[in-house]
């Protein structure tokens, strides 16, 4: 059975690949920053482990179903965000 590109191109995969870009751009501007920008590694990094496995649970538990992977990433992505958010305020 042939997948979708949607199946691996998923809402956490693109999340991953935020995090990857904000990890890179925190080390790129450690000097300029006086090190401060290391706290994007620190955000990011338990982030990716995090998304990663989300990922696997919601593809295992759906079977594959693209429809209600990409519901079920979305609502997990937005609560993520939502709990960051109140734990910075």
């Amino acid at each position: 059975m042939k997948r979708s590109w949607l199946y691996y191109i998923s809402p956490c995969m693109l999340a991953i690949v935020i995090c990857v870009i904000g990890i890179i751009a925190g080390y790129a501007s450690m000097q300029s920053s006086g090190g401060w920008s290391y706290i994007l590694v620190i955000i990011f990094a338990p982030a990716i482990f995090i998304l990663l496995g989300v990922d696997w649970l919601v593809k295992t538990i759906t079977k594959g179903n693209i429809l209600y992977i990409w519901i079920i990433e979305v609502i997990v992505i937005i609560i993520m965000i939502f709990w960051y958010n109140n734990r910075m305020y």
